[in-house]
């Protein structure tokens, strides 16, 4: 969900590049995931908010403009307004239903189900929509073992021993 934001990556490399800690590289690792777990749930307090409040929100704006519609043509400016609410509750409306998706397996993990054969469908379908056919490393797909776990021991080693300043 999150990653349908604007500029959410940028925004995530800013706060792990801030976050400076002294110790051992895994305390450091540890202490800023620590860091931006809380500035992830302030930023999705602040920015996201009740989508469901705020979706409910940009279609009331968007019938209000309607109606003006309706009595006569709309300047320039209050087309553009128009167009602008119409992008934001469509983006609203993904952000809704992938949050539900989200909730939904989290209620499939907590509650369980009786009915294992449906779960497994569930389960299966999960499995082949979060699947990695082949690999790419820097863009390029990437089919020998070899190179694939060089590549992964490389970046985890620059990531431990990032230097902080």
């Amino acid at each position: 969900m999150w990653l349908k934001t604007k500029k959410f990556v940028d925004r995530v490399k800013q706060w792990w590049s801030s976050y400076q800690f002294q110790g051992a590289p895994s305390f450091n690792f540890a202490k800023k995931l620590k860091a931006l777990k809380r500035d992830l749930k302030l930023w999705n307090m602040q920015s996201l908010g009740n989508i469901g409040a705020n979706k409910k929100i940009k279609m009331m704006e968007i019938q209000e403009i309607e109606r003006l519609q309706e009595k006569q043509p709309l300047a320039q400016e209050e087309q553009e307004q128009k167009t602008s609410l119409v992008v934001d509750l469509e983006r609203m409306i993904l952000l809704e239903e992938v949050s539900w998706r989200k909730k939904s397996r989290v209620l499939w993990l907590k509650e369980g189900n009786q009915s294992m054969n449906f779960f497994h469908r569930i389960a299966d379908s999960h499995k082949r929509h979060n699947k990695i056919e082949v690999p790419k490393i820097d863009g390029v797909e990437c089919r020998e073992e070899q190179v694939i776990h060089n590549h992964v021991i490389d970046f985890f080693e620059k990531l431990l021993t990032e230097q902080v300043g």
